[in-house]
């Protein structure tokens, strides 16, 4: 119990909101990555910081250490932070099923107040805030910190 709240609601609300976070997340990332290689280079451009490859499908483009490093930690926090809001979500009448090469799991929410709902509201309102505004400010204090995630 925290402070008076049941267990399962601040599960349900935390996994509404993850759940939601990682999925705007990952939309941003797809956002900004379109953005970025629209205007990006095809040959590196020192003068601008724009030296780190990035391969779309065949085609090389070069982005700076700001963009190179948001779009890593974009795709490599919002797809697993969705995942844990799937697993810590309360669960009721689940069904494991697994056989030699195959499984299966089939569950109902246990969310009987829909606060879920709530979570994923403002999950949803959250993710642009988080990405756009406080993003930057993470990503320049890794940079500075001499931390640079390739993204290729």
């Amino acid at each position: 119990m925290l402070a008076g709240i049941d267990r399962r609601d601040f599960l349900n609300v935390f996994a509404g909101f993850l759940g939601a976070y990682g999925a705007i997340a990952f939309l941003c990332f797809f956002y900004l990555v379109q953005r970025w290689e629209n205007s990006a280079p095809t040959s590196p451009d020192p003068t601008r910081g724009l030296i780190y490859y990035h391969n779309e499908h065949g085609s090389i483009t070069y982005f700076s250490a700001f963009q190179t490093t948001s779009c890593a930690l974009l795709l490599v926090t919002s797809i697993p932070l969705a995942l844990v809001g799937v697993l810590v979500s309360p669960k009721c009448n689940a069904l494991h099923r697994r056989r030699f090469f195959s499984g299966s799991f089939r569950w109902e929410p246990d969310d009987p107040k829909r606060l879920q709902r709530v979570g994923s509201i403002v999950g949803t309102v959250a993710a642009p805030i988080l990405v756009f505004v406080v993003g930057p400010a993470v990503v320049n204090a890794l940079i500075a910190a001499g931390a640079v995630f390739p993204f290729g």
